[in-house]
């Protein structure tokens, strides 16, 4: 080797070696966003994990609510058995007021007449 060509290797290898840190720079600055936006994404994850779970407990109070008051609306319901039943039986005292109703005036017919 010439003393010429020592400059030029020192250069060249002073060259490729800041190349070198350039890329690892690059790389080591690629690899710290990757790893922010994967802990953002960590974040985002364990954040609507928990808005599931609160969903979850939400929905499981409510269908217990409904429940509930299903339970109550089907305990106090009438049927339509029971409906008739009533029905019948109001008829039945209808009747027995509209004779009797009338076996008095009859009697007061009777009597004045």
């Amino acid at each position: 080797m010439t003393t010429d060509e020592q400059p030029n290797l020192a250069l060249a290898l002073e060259t490729l070696r800041r190349l070198v840190e350039v890329g690892f720079e690059k790389t080591n600055g690629s690899t710290a966003l990757i790893l922010q936006r994967l802990d953002q994404v960590d974040d985002r994850h364990a954040e609507l994990a928990h808005r599931v779970e609160q969903d979850r407990v939400t929905a499981e109070a409510r269908y217990a609510a409904l429940e509930s008051r299903l339970d109550g609306v089907e305990r106090e319901a009438v049927t339509r058995s029971q409906l008739a039943e009533r029905t019948r039986q109001i008829i039945a005292v209808v009747m027995v007021l509209v004779a009797v109703a009338g076996a008095l005036i009859a009697l007061i017919q009777l009597t004045r007449g």
